[in-house]
């Protein structure tokens, strides 16, 4: 069920891993960057968007986008009402490293 309007429904083409999972995988550090628990591999997502909400002004269906998963705070008053993706917490493990919800980028 499409839920509000800051919602964005995808439809996942393909999900795996790339090789700089492996990388990690192997040697537990890439750079300057060391690998520390949790690690979140697999981030190399890719699909199509279906639906977007009336607040969402940077994406239309049709749009072919990349994922990458991150990990919520599960403490503040959007993650106890179940919109994880807008926590201000969220931690992204790219390359470097981001911190904080796509929404604030």
């Amino acid at each position: 069920m499409f839920e509000g309007p800051h919602d964005v429904r995808i439809r996942m083409k393909a999900v795996g891993i790339c090789g700089s999972d492996v990388h990690y995988l192997k040697t537990m550090r890439c750079a300057d960057f060391i690998v520390k628990e949790p690690m979140v591999i697999g981030h190399e997502c890719a699909g199509i968007i279906e639906e977007v909400g009336s607040q969402v002004q940077t994406l239309v269906p049709g749009d072919r986008v990349a994922i990458e998963p991150g990990i919520s705070c599960w403490r503040c008053d959007h993650c106890k009402l179940g919109r994880y993706n807008l926590c201000p917490e969220m931690k992204f493990f790219a390359t470097p490293p981001v911190h904080g919800s796509l929404a604030n980028q």
